[in-house]
């Protein structure tokens, strides 16, 4: 059975979404890439705390031997497994509610007081929105981001 791009990220989650929930991680992203004949996937891999090496290695053993049993016919493919790495994007609501406490950077759509851009702690995450603690300005306060205006958003990585 040949696979598209399309389908092959569906059967990829479908092969993967079980030994994700059995070794603790969570799949944030499937992306295919190459010849049909010998894919390229890439899994992205999260959890509470983060992801270390050794998860994305004993993914990618089970991983592997799992498809070549119930896809020996596809045993060309070729599987990455990585964390999403210090300064993760966020796209979606419980992306943000994972990193909840942690420094966001927030590139708006719509300029909110003059700045496009919105760095803060996230204290709250809502059905409307997202609630940061702006601890970089003189009167600190309290920003209120409704999701339509979130245009991109990554953790802020500081050293």
């Amino acid at each position: 059975m040949a696979f598209t791009a399309e389908n092959l990220e569906q059967v990829i989650r479908q092969v993967g979404e079980p030994i994700a929930r059995a070794l603790g991680v969570e799949i944030l992203e499937v992306q295919c890439t190459g010849r049909p004949a010998n894919p390229l996937v890439r899994l992205i891999l999260d959890k509470k705390g983060g992801v270390g090496i050794e998860d994305c290695e004993q993914f990618h053993q089970s991983l592997r031997r799992t498809w070549e049993v119930i896809h020996p016919e596809q045993s060309m493919c070729r599987f990455e497994v990585s964390s999403p790495g210090l300064d993760r994007p966020l796209r979606e609501q419980k992306d943000f509610q994972r990193v909840v406490g942690e420094r966001l950077r927030v590139i708006l759509r719509n300029p909110m007081n003059k700045h496009s851009v919105v760095l803060g702690r996230l204290i709250t995450v809502t059905d409307t929105g997202i609630h940061l603690i702006d601890d970089q300005s003189k009167n600190i306060q309290e920003i209120c981001v409704v999701w339509a205006d979130i245009a991109k958003a990554r953790l802020e990585v500081t050293f």
